[in-house]
This record gives C-alpha cells, structure tokens and sequence, in this order.
C-alpha cells in the first residue's frame, strides 16, 4: 500500500499557524461588527437601515446624543436623532422598529423608542448586546404542540404538564366570563395607553396591518390587542400566495411580518430586521407581546407608504412571503427562526339565513394563541356578520359552534343570542360557548392542548322573536309531598300577546313539613351545579352541558344538600349522609351545594325574565 507522504515539519508548523492566524482574525471581525455602549459617544455620527417603500432597505443618518444608562434592568438605550427627507414630517416612525444603526460601519443595536407627539426626530437604540443574548434562550418542548415536533427536540424528556400561571385555571364553571378570562393577560401585562405616558419613552408602536376586516371587526381587534401596543391600521393583504419578485429570505434592515391572521382576513404585526444570524435573526428592539416562548407565523413583508400623522406616524405594509417561526418575545428584542413552520389555527365562519349576501362562508387561519386566539376570533366573527348581516335591528343567532382539540374530538356547543343593535353585537357574541372551550383549552390546569380548528355556524333571524315570562302562579302555595301541581306560566310575545302554558311540577315527597323555592327562568340562565373537574375532558363536558336559551327550566329547590365529591355530583343527601361521606383529608374534602330538581320546557323561541315562588308542603297529604 502506498503511503501519501507527509509535508515537511516546517510545512506543517506554518500551515497550523496560518490556520490559528484564520480563526483569530475571523474571531476579531465578528467581535468588531458590533460597538459596545461603552465605545459610544456624544456627537457620533453613522447611518441606520430601514424600508420606506418596497422591499429594499435605505439609510438614514443618525447622531448620537448620549446615553441612558440602566434604562432597564441590565440594559442601557442610546438616543439619537436621525434625519432622512421621510423622517422630516414622519418624525418616528411605528414599523421601524428593529432598524439596525451603525457607527463606524459597527452594529449598536436597533431603533427601539420614541416618543408620543414628540416634535424632533429622536429614538431610542437598544443595545445589540442585549439583542443578541436572546438567540440563546432554549426552545421549551411544549410550546411547539402549536405547530408540531421539532426535529432538534426529539428525544428530549417531556416536561410534566403544570398549571399556567399567567391565567387563572379554566375549570369550565365560568360560562359568561370565559371570554374576559382568556384576555385577561392584557391588564397584567403592564402595558398602557400612550396617551398617558407623555413622559416616558414607549416602544415604537407595533403596527398591525389589517385587511378583511370591517368596522366592527377593526373596533373589536383594538380593543382587544390595543392594550399590547398592537395599533391597527387599514392596510391590504398582498398578492395572493405572497410575491414571486420578493426574495424569501430576511436581510439586515428589511421588513418583517408577525401574522396573526391570514386568508379572507390579514393581521400582520410589522417590524424591522436588526440582524441575521445563520438561520435565526433579531428584530424589533423591544417585546412584541412580551409572551416570552411562542410560536408565532413570520413572513417578509412589502411597504406601501410611510404616513405621517401628528400623534405617531406609521408604515403600510402587506404580507409577501410566509416564512419562519417567532419563538421568542422578550424584553430586548423577538426571535424568528426562519426554517421552521408554524402550524396555523383554521378558521370558518358561515352564515346562514341572509338572502342575497354577497357572500357567505370565510376562511381564515390564525395564530395559537391563549392570549390573542380569543380576541382573533371574535374580530373575524364580527367583521363576517357587519358584511354578510350589517342590518343594525333585532336580530336571533343560533349559533352552532365547533371546536377541534387534539386527542379530545371535535367538541361541539349550540347557543342561541338575542341582539337589539345587529348579528355583529361583540356583547352577544361574547357569551358564546365556543369561547369557553377555547378557555377550557388553553387555560386549563391539567394539560397542554392544541386546538386543531374551529367552525362557526351562524343561523340569522331578522326579528325580535322573543318570550318574557311576566307571570307565574299556583293553585295553591299548600301542596301535598309526593303530589304533582300544575304551574301557570304566562309568557308575553314582542308583539304584546299573552299566552298561558301550563307545566306540572312534582313535589318530592321528603319535602314534607318543608318550604320549597320554586325559580323559572331561561334554559341559558340556570347554574348547573358541576362537579370539581378531575380532567380536560370534565371541563369540556361541564361546558357542553346546559339547557338551551329558547327553553323555560322550572327549578325546585329541595331542603337537602348534596356534595362535590372527586370529579362526582352526589345529590339530596340528609346531612347525615353527607358526614359520613365526607373524608378525613381536607385536600379531598368535597364541596356542599343546595339540590334542585328541575324540568326543561322547549319553546323553540328566545326567552327572557325570571321569577320565584314560593310554597309550603303539608307534613302530611290531605284525606
């Protein structure tokens, strides 16, 4: 066998340091493409990169001030004015978030603050130092059941699943607050209204460009994604499938899309490229939701026009290209890894019932998320219905709701609303049980799961077809235990015509010598008891239970108490029982609540009001 000879030792020694000389010299350019706060002094001078229109990223120059040490914790803001024929009469812009600024071709950081009404072009640059320590963070494996496993996860432990803390845990008792409970992360995240914070430097806003929507929908996505520093903004939705001419890739300086929605409707979240590090890069200066881990759909993004406004000036933008992943929402910057894919949330709503809409059926996908999913659903909702429904008058829905979770099936909820003001009435919709699954999903204590899907059926009815219960009366307020009497209910149609319905309710006969409370009111109206759920699938099930809104339910209310007991509803126990079943263990130890025996009475109409009655029951029947 031949031997490939060796290079002389000489040879060899200077091969191995032309290789260390390689690596130190590679080593010293990368340190110095970045400057330090502590190299940085007033009066420097350098340029920053953003786009203005198109694609393409333009400098414009910029002067230091000074510094503002500590401006956070760990982290210092350098100010600078800057000065570009745009930024003359745009002053700060919302959108340039994440422009990298350069001294002495070094990258500092990027264009991060401003200020409201501010009258001179002046920014707030947070460190690159700062922005860059963010690539590090690990990736939790259960943030990605939004969008699937990860390649470089495999193999990793699972982590036990734990209550979310940022929520108080779902547990599907909460019909009419599940909608507050899923936003109410927005008045813990700390973030308030510029307009009362004249003083303080603010991120610069966060632009969501916004196209689909209509009044309704724009007034419903303010409101629940304004509080974040998320300013809607009218905008269009790009070529379909994203632009061929735009390269699908990111650049130092280019535009950078956070899509929320995509399809019949656009919401898209736009910033500024501060840099790009192998396949993952840093962007906007500042958190964008301060959600920590998330994984939210990126895309390349196309300015239309930078528009200048009095309060706070902004870019127009349309999404372009899908691409990447933001997984990480932090103080200093976000961080998208541009090779993964994020797995969106389907959505379709059809309305049915509107002769001659223009158009019916919507077909969305939106991002997975516990905090915004909620407020994304009621906007697209809304912003439907005003299109296909905008008659502002008495209106029903029946609503038939479906919503799919991994490993659970489609669970599937109808409810019936009534609405003085039109079918887009967020008031309304707010109460539809679709969101209190979507609660039970993302807010539960036991697990972490994945909504698949929804769809949203909406049936629209014109007219105030409506039942009020104005009166209820008995034979008699003495009845015999164990006998059946005949309830008059009398009900009173929008119309002002009164009908009298007739229900037989039964006394039980452990009720003797006992006063009983008889409570009529609405099938939608009456709180189930439900047992402490042990389970995902207990809280999916106490939500699908209920009665219907266009159902009277007559309640009798019984003299004895039953118990909460592991998962269990154990029901008119004397108060005997209910010690011995008691355990010894306090963690164990299950919750009284009064009995009631109760009868459901389809309408087939929309009810409202609600009234009590009171009778005694002889010790003994009559002979």
């Amino acid at each position: 066998m031949s031997r490939v000879p060796l290079p002389p030792a000489p040879l060899v020694v200077l091969f191995a340091f032309a290789l260390t000389l390689t690596s130190a010299l590679a080593l010293s350019q990368v340190k110095n493409a970045y400057m330090a706060v502590s190299e940085i002094r007033p009066g420097m001078k350098g340029y920053g990169l953003t786009v203005f229109r198109g694609d393409t990223p333009e400098r414009f120059d910029v002067e230091v001030i000074d510094v503002l040490h500590a401006f956070r914790p760990d982290q210092d803001l350098v100010l600078v004015r800057t000065a570009h024929p745009v930024l003359e009469r745009a002053i700060t812009v919302a959108g340039m978030s994440g422009s990298p600024i350069y001294l002495d071709d070094r990258l500092i950081g990027a264009y991060a603050y401003g200020w409201t009404f501010g009258k001179e072009p002046v920014a707030g640059v947070t460190p690159i130092s700062n922005m860059l320590a963010e690539l590090t963070r690990p990736v939790d494996p259960r943030i990605w059941k939004a969008i699937g496993t990860l390649p470089s996860l495999i193999g990793q432990k699972p982590v036990p699943p734990r209550p979310q803390a940022q929520l108080s845990p779902y547990l599907g008792d909460r019909r009419e607050a599940a909608f507050d409970a899923l936003r109410s992360h927005r008045q813990r995240a700390g973030w308030t209204s510029p307009q009362t914070r004249y003083g303080q430097p603010l991120p610069a806003a966060t632009p969501l460009q916004v196209s689909g929507l209509g009044a309704a929908g724009m007034d419903m996505l303010e409101r629940e994604l304004g509080g974040y520093g998320l300013v809607p903004v009218q905008a269009g939705a790009g070529a379909a499938g994203g632009s061929t001419k735009t390269p699908a890739r990111y650049v130092d300086g280019g535009s950078i899309g956070v899509q929320l929605v995509r399809g019949d409707v656009s919401v898209m979240a736009v910033g500024t490229v501060t840099h790009v590090q192998g396949q993952k890069l840093v962007a906007f200066g500042h958190p964008m939701l301060n959600s920590g881990q998330v994984a939210l759909a990126t895309c390349t993004a196309r300015v239309v026009h930078v528009l200048s406004s009095e309060m706070r000036s902004f870019k127009l933008a349309e999404p372009t290209t899908p691409l990447g992943v933001l997984v990480q929402d932090r103080q200093a910057a976000i961080v998208v890894d541009s090779q993964l894919k994020a797995d969106m949330l389907p959505l379709k709503v059809r309305i049915h019932g509107v002769p001659h809409a223009p158009r019916t059926e919507w077909n969305m996908e939106l991002a997975s998320h516990r905090m915004l999913t909620p407020g994304l659903v009621m906007s697209a909702l809304s912003s439907a219905l005003e299109a296909t429904a905008i008659d502002r008058t008495d209106s029903v829905l029946t609503v038939d709701s479906q919503v799919d979770i991994e490993g659970h099936g489609s669970q599937k909820v109808s409810d019936v609303l009534l609405t003085g003001t039109g079918a887009a009435d967020g008031g309304a919709l707010s109460r539809l049980r679709a969101f209190s699954l979507l609660a039970a999903a993302y807010g539960n204590p036991f697990e972490h799961a994945r909504v698949t899907g929804i769809q949203l059926d909406v049936h629209v009815r014109f007219e105030r077809d409506l039942l009020t219960v104005v009166n209820a009366a008995l034979p008699s307020d003495v009845v015999d235990p164990g006998s059946t009497v005949q309830l008059a209910v009398t009900l009173r149609r929008f119309d002002a015509s009164e009908q009298v319905q007739l229900f037989p309710v039964r006394i039980p006969k452990s009720a003797a010598g006992e006063s009983l409370e008889l409570n009529i009111e609405p099938g939608d109206e009456v709180d189930l008891e439900r047992p402490k759920p042990n389970s995902l699938d207990d809280i999916l099930r106490a939500v699908r239970l209920g009665y219907a809104g266009t159902s009277l339910v007559i309640s009798t209310k019984l003299p004895t108490q039953g118990v909460k007991l592991r998962g269990q509803l154990v029901r008119s126990l004397p108060g005997s029982a209910l010690d011995t079943l008691q355990p010894v263990n306090e963690a164990d130890k299950g919750a009284l609540f009064p009995s009631y025996e109760r009868n459901e009475l389809p309408l087939g109409h929309p009810v409202t009001g609600s009234l009590k009655l009171k009778l005694n029951v002889r010790a003994e029947p009559l002979r």
